[in-house]
């Protein structure tokens, strides 16, 4: 419970601009008499934010808990090689190394400015063996990382409380593993399976209602992934994607070993219509599981189900509109739910409850796209 003597209410703010770009280049070549082709690439990518948690009391603003100014760049360089082995076998190794640079100037708490920053490399290996029939085998490995919020990494002080705090690592260490089947074997119809593995060294959460981030417990993760993509008729296409997962901290702790927040099930399906004339439409479900959100399971997310329908026209070859209806049946569901304590005005005591973002109901978008 943050804010026992107005309530639990607050406002958090989010204006952001997102700058990048991308150039690689890619050869033709030889190693040993095999053939191969090799490619080399940068991105950069810089974020400017202008974040804060406020404490509000019927919708005003009443005090601050953050406000941050944020500038996270990341400037990655990579390179690959691919080799033909035999007619039946290709292998692929890469390396892709990545520096993050983070900058937060607290407008709050000149305590938490700073700046910080972190160089990982991130080997790649993969072996494609066929196909045989139509039908290949592929195996991937390698490392990667996933990025924290930038205030965790320079803060010095709970920005409430004003305790001391550790900061947490801006990039996190990942290895993965995927082991997996391609087929083509029915006429119109593309599908994989694949079996993977997903291990972090710690998970890295924000907590949205205190303002502050925590380096959770190392995590593993495995699961299994189908997808398929299936054109019956040149005008029509049926896509189907399926996955499950198990998501767990891979360390002892008596609270538990689930995930706050980690869906275990997955599922999309879609129909297209294409180019009938100047006509295509679409219509996409899309299924969220139910995900603990707490660390011994006994309180779990609701599960969701949403349909989006997409419908567009185009006016010669250079005009399309297209009009979007999101939540075309305008179901109730939520984008996110948590599990904590919290206590309204008049209240005696916190209570432990959900605390959930709804999800925006029905919903139409109509965009006009020319070309030049």
């Amino acid at each position: 419970m943050e804010r026992p003597e107005t309530g639990d209410q607050f406002a958090q703010k989010d204006d952001r601009r997102v700058y990048g770009f991308s150039a690689s280049h890619a050869v033709e070549t030889t190693l040993g008499g095999l053939p191969g082709r090799g490619e080399v690439g940068v991105q950069l990518r810089q974020d400017r934010a202008r974040v804060g948690l406020f404490d509000t009391q019927t919708r005003t603003t009443i005090g601050t808990t953050r406000d941050d100014r944020v500038r996270e760049t990341l400037a990655s360089v990579y390179g690959d090689l691919g080799v033909e082995l035999t007619p039946w076998a290709r292998t692929v190794v890469g390396i892709r190394v990545d520096q993050a640079r983070f900058r937060v100037d607290s407008l709050g708490n000149a305590m938490n400015s700073g700046s910080a920053r972190q160089t990982l490399a991130s080997p790649k290996w993969s072996l494609v063996l066929g196909p045989w029939a139509r039908t290949e085998l592929f195996l991937n490995a390698g490392r990667g990382f996933h990025s924290n919020d930038a205030r965790g990494v320079t803060a010095r002080v709970d920005p409430r409380s004003g305790d001391p705090v550790d900061a947490v690592p801006g990039l996190v260490k990942a290895k993965g593993y995927e082991l997996g089947v391609r087929s083509e074997i029915v006429p119109g119809l593309q599908s994989s399976l694949a079996l993977w593995r997903l291990d972090f060294d710690s998970e890295l959460v924000y907590v949205g209602d205190a303002g502050a981030t925590e380096a959770n417990r190392p995590s593993k993760r495995h699961g299994v992934e189908w997808n398929n993509r299936f054109v019956p008729m040149p005008w029509l296409l049926i896509d189907a994607d399926l996955a499950w997962t198990r998501a767990r901290f891979s360390d002892a702790d008596s609270a538990g070993a689930r995930i706050p927040n980690a869906v275990d099930k997955v599922a999309s399906f879609g129909v297209t219509v294409r180019e009938l004339g100047p006509w295509s439409a679409s219509l996409q479900w899309r299924y969220l599981g139910s995900a603990p959100l707490i660390e011994d399971d006994s309180v779990r997310s609701r599960a969701s189900l949403t349909t989006n329908l997409r419908v567009s026209r185009r006016f010669g070859t250079k005009t399309e509109v297209t009009l979007d209806v999101f939540n075309l049946l305008d179901r109730r569901v939520n984008d996110i739910e948590y599990f904590y304590e919290s206590r309204l005005p008049g209240e005696v005591a916190a209570v432990a409850d959900r605390h959930v973002h709804p999800a925006e109901p029905r919903t139409l978008r109509v965009t006009l796209r020319r070309s030049f």
